[in-house]
């Protein structure tokens, strides 16, 4: 599933880090018999912990998910034919149910591929998607790239007031790796590309950017990977891109902050 489906997801609220960049997804209940439960906002007052890029994004509308959203909708509604005697409440609840669990078989499927991206960096091949590390491979050499030059899953934090984790980077290139289900649709009987790169993606690779402590000069890119066709598409932003992204993640930035009444401590 791709990244903008996972941000949507209730686990993201759980995404915080502290000072040294480390992640505390996780913290102890009360009683710790229990064990761990998610970081809440009330647990980052008591740590000085920041909010992750994807939810400081997550404060801005995304279109590519409100369309993807509505067409999980639409496709189990054609599935699931109306039931004699059933009401149009339970009817629309059992569309939503479905829809549910046809997105989980999807999230499952690009978690397992984009953790077999990480690994593959690392040394470690899957076979299970080795024709899709394969394609990722040689796509970023015909870009100059060497995946196994870059360092992967690199966590940050900025003065700003937030942190996050990176995919993969070098001191010139950051990267993020985003998995949908295919790359290409079939519009009027023909294969057509889908809209892969929106705005908050150059929004979310700037925020990466900035973290990490770079200039507005680096390569920032997205590398776009369909679970079922195993298609790869580069999208490499431009300099002005880095800059308006970062302006308005920074925006954003000041909107969550202003909502939750809280920044941090800052150094």
């Amino acid at each position: 599933m791709n990244d903008e489906i996972k941000s949507a997801l209730a686990s993201e609220g759980s995404h915080w880090y502290d000072k040294q960049g480390n992640p505390v997804y996780e913290v102890p209940y009360a009683d710790p018999s229990k064990g761990m439960r998610p970081t809440m906002l009330s647990d980052a007052r008591k740590l000085n912990l920041f909010p992750s890029v994807t939810k400081i994004c997550n404060m801005a509308a995304k279109p590519g998910l409100e369309i993807w959203k509505a067409t999980q909708l639409l496709e189990a509604s054609l599935t699931l034919p109306i039931q004699q005697g059933e009401t149009v409440d339970d009817y629309a609840s059992r569309i939503v149910e479905d829809s549910k669990a046809q997105s989980q078989k999807a999230m499952d499927k690009g978690k397992s591929l984009h953790a077999a991206v990480e690994e593959y960096i690392q040394g470690q091949p899957n076979l299970l998607w080795a024709d899709h590390l394969f394609k990722v491979n040689v796509t970023l050499g015909q870009y100059g790239i060497n995946i196994f030059d870059g360092k992967p899953e690199h966590s940050f934090y900025h003065r700003s007031g937030y942190g996050g984790k990176v995919d993969w980077h070098t001191d010139e290139i950051v990267i993020d790796f985003k998995t949908k289900d295919k790359l290409t649709e079939v519009v009027k009987g023909k294969i057509k590309d889908k809209k892969l790169a929106w705005p908050e993606h150059i929004e979310q690779l700037a925020a990466y950017s900035r973290g990490l402590h770079h200039g507005f000069d680096k390569r920032l890119i997205n590398v776009f990977i369909g679970v079922e066709d195993c298609e790869i598409r580069i999208h490499e932003w431009t300099r002005q891109d880095y800059e308006n992204g970062w302006a308005v993640f920074e925006a954003l930035l000041k909107v969550w902050q202003i909502r939750n009444n809280y920044n941090g401590a800052q150094p």
